[in-house]
């Protein structure tokens, strides 16, 4: 899986979870707070994207992501661990 195709499925999830970004261009320098989500909604973008991707990430790590950039490159790590 491509660092594009995950940053797709993030971008589908936050346009299906939070209210007005529909249109919205999605940029990995963003936040997800940039973007207008609540707490609750970033927890639901994230877990739902892992869980279509089929990877994990610690929530510690999780927390020091402070934009789509970093949340990403967390993702990444993940797949690559998990293939070894």
């Amino acid at each position: 899986m491509t660092r594009d195709e995950m940053f797709a499925t993030v971008k589908a999830n936050i346009r299906e979870i939070v209210e007005g970004t529909k249109d919205v261009d999605i940029r990995e320098d963003q936040s997800m707070r940039d973007l207008g989500a609540d707490s609750l909604e970033i927890v639901e973008v994230v877990s739902r994207s892992m869980k279509q991707l089929q990877i994990k990430v610690p929530r510690t790590q999780l927390s020091g992501a402070s934009n789509l950039k970093e949340l990403l490159d967390l993702f990444e790590k993940s797949a690559m661990a998990a293939r070894g």
